[in-house]
């Protein structure tokens, strides 16, 4: 059997090659898990608006819990669903979301402790790998989208300083800020996972 001795600028030609059909096909699969995850995200914190607006029990809260489990079931099922092949890009990307989703269970802990909104955390971790991923796909929409949410997200800290260390804000801005954070939580996902979600789909399909 002839062997073929690729020269450099054969051997560069084609890493090259394979780095963008990795890219391509990883772009191609990477839309729908930003609409699990957000559509979950999404549909959970409009039920917990209603819940506090029109004074639901408290039990309500325990429904942010279907966010991970909703969220991997459907990543279970579209895995068994388009089966592929996973090679080094996928792998990077499938870590970096893993090493944010353990970080966030360790941020919701300081939360918990430290008094820190948690929408606030949720957001800057989330954009962090919305960024990443954008980067990595080289889809502009995506980081844009993922930078956006993380300036955005500074509202929960601005709003939190104004109502506890100034006068300026109102009971009736208190009142509305215990069920307007999480309606802006809820839109922002929509700009940090929905909208990139269908934009990577569209291009991509």
């Amino acid at each position: 059997m002839e062997k073929t001795n690729l020269t450099e600028a054969q051997s560069l030609e084609l890493i090259t090659s394979m780095i963008n059909d990795s890219r391509a096909r990883l772009a191609r699969n990477s839309g729908t898990p930003f609409l699990i995850w957000g559509y979950t995200t999404i549909v959970v914190s409009i039920i917990n608006v209603l819940a506090i607006y029109f004074g639901w029990s408290y039990h309500w809260n325990w429904s942010w819990c279907a966010i991970p489990i909703v969220g991997w079931v459907g990543m279970l099922l579209l895995d068994k669903k388009e089966p592929c092949a996973h090679n080094y890009i996928d792998r990077v990307i499938s870590i970096i979301w893993c090493v944010i989703g353990i970080s966030f269970a360790w941020f919701m802990v300081a939360a918990a402790i430290y008094g820190c909104s948690i929408s606030f955390l949720t957001i800057l971790v989330m954009g962090a790998g919305t960024i990443i991923t954008g980067l990595i796909l080289k889809d502009k929409a995506t980081t844009i989208c993922g930078v956006s949410s993380m300036l955005a997200s500074l509202i929960f800290p601005t709003v939190y300083f104004i109502t506890t260390r100034t006068n300026i804000s109102t009971d009736s801005f208190v009142e509305f800020w215990r069920w307007g954070e999480t309606a802006v939580f809820a839109v922002i996902f929509l700009f940090m996972m929905v909208i990139p979600g269908h934009i990577l789909n569209c291009k991509h399909k």
